[in-house]
């Protein structure tokens, strides 16, 4: 999909100017011209100065036209903000959905490289909150792994007013607007208690207010097998969905908790997440490192050495990430984060990747020796659930390791997306889609 201005210089035409002197009197700069001849994407802030001048709105002057015209109709249409590397879109596509980006967004420049390397970019644009949503195409399917933000207005003003300003804005102006069908979401898993639960509240309440019946639930990523202990809030909406009770949430004592309140007021809710099963095949760190690894991650000082060689450590049997607990351990390999006097044995899952390079050490055997070491760029990625392609494709264009920790690190575990959105997409959306398109049919 791109930009057209067919209708733009029509609007010149009728007006009897010049494109020339139109961007003179908008005060735009000139090489916006050659953009707008080319068909090619100018800020929203140029196209709000050049209908200024035409005395008319942007919808009259821009429409989207789809480049591949063998594009397949029947494909889900969907729009994805804060798109990162494209771990939704991964996640959609390991659900093995016929599906279609028709808009994305990514602030961050190296993030979009990568996710150009995977993905058909054709559709990835920048800062979301510079786009308005007028111009966003329709869509069937809305995601967001929007970040998490203090809404410290809440409750003072109504409606819009209480977000605006926040990055779950740019979320709920584009679904006033365009109101797909579905929306799912996903953030830190703070975000249900976030602010006494006020911030979550606020969220859940918006959704509503569009029109979005809304089920929500924290899951962790080593469900849906990925060797990694990572929570996260998800929350999916269906537009004029039927309202139901919430029944008890199986995953988070948390989110039952804050549901049973709203259970006690009139909030528009369903019953969706209970149901999702995943194809919860147990993998442990030791199933995606590399076989090989540089000597640059591994601690070997001679003080490391003799540490291990005299047994300073014991394997905890009965605790989920296996911590090997090291005493005395020597301070060249720690910082004052506890986090950091850790180290994992492989035959567990890892703690939640972080977009760094220092945050998780694993004890491993090495030339028939105790060794620790930290986990590659590369294997953090796989311990969020991205194949060898996928990171391959990322290392192709050079990234640099700063960078593949740091994009491995803010992503979606693919494998978690994949379990919900076969839920949502075979059971809700597809029937929903080709019952409209047979109906339609019949007429």
């Amino acid at each position: 999909m791109s930009v057209k201005y067919n209708k733009l210089f029509d609007k010149i035409s009728e007006r009897k100017m010049t494109p020339r002197e139109l961007i003179e009197e908008a005060k735009c700069s000139a090489n916006i011209l050659t953009h707008l001849k080319n068909n090619e994407y100018i800020s929203m802030a140029s196209l709000e100065k050049i209908c200024s001048v035409l005395n008319c709105g942007v919808d009259d002057v821009l429409e989207f036209q789809n480049k591949n015209i063998n594009e397949n109709p029947y494909a889900i249409k969907v729009v994805s903000l804060f798109s990162g590397i494209g771990g939704f879109e991964e996640g959609l596509k390991m659900a093995g959905v016929n599906y279609r980006v028709v808009f994305a967004s990514e602030i961050d420049a190296a993030a979009r490289k990568s996710y150009a390397t995977n993905f058909d970019s054709t559709n990835l644009f920048g800062d979301i909150t510079k786009m308005d949503e007028k111009m966003i195409p329709d869509h069937d399917l809305l995601l967001a792994g929007f970040p998490c933000q203090s809404f410290s207005i809440a409750g003072k003003r109504k409606g819009f007013e209480d977000i605006r300003g926040t990055l779950f804005f740019d979320v709920a102006r584009i679904l006033n607007e365009k109101k797909p069908k579905y929306v799912l979401l996903e953030n830190v898993k703070n975000l249900i208690s976030h602010d006494q639960s006020r911030t979550v509240r606020k969220i859940l309440s918006t959704l509503n207010d569009i029109g979005y019946t809304v089920d929500f639930t924290v899951i962790n990523s080593s469900e849906a097998g990925v060797p990694q202990n990572r929570d996260r809030t998800y929350i999916c909406g269906i537009y004029n969905g039927t309202t139901k009770k919430f029944d008890k949430d199986i995953r988070s004592v948390k989110a039952n908790s804050l549901k049973e309140k709203l259970n006690e007021t009139d909030f528009r809710g369903f019953n969706f997440f209970n149901d999702i099963s995943f194809n919860n095949v147990n993998k442990h760190m030791e199933d995606v490192l590399e076989c090989e690894v540089s000597d640059d991650f591994y601690y070997n000082s001679v003080s490391i050495k003799d540490f291990l060689n005299i047994n300073h450590f014991t394997d905890v049997d009965n605790y989920e990430e296996r911590i090997i607990k090291l005493f005395d351990l020597p301070r060249e390999i720690y910082n004052d984060l506890e986090r950091q006097r850790r180290v994992y044995s492989v035959k567990g899952i890892s703690p939640t990747v972080l977009a760094r390079s220092d945050s998780t050490k694993i004890f491993v055997e090495r030339n028939g020796e105790k060794a620790i070491r930290k986990i590659t760029a590369v294997e953090n990625f796989y311990m969020q659930g991205f194949g060898k392609k996928f990171v391959d494709n990322i290392k192709k264009i050079g990234t640099s390791k700063t960078q593949m920790y740091k994009q491995s690190g803010n992503a979606v575990s693919p494998p978690v997306i994949e379990g919900i959105t076969k839920k949502l997409i075979y059971d809700y959306l597809m029937p929903e889609k080709f019952n409209d398109r047979n109906n339609n049919d019949a007429v």
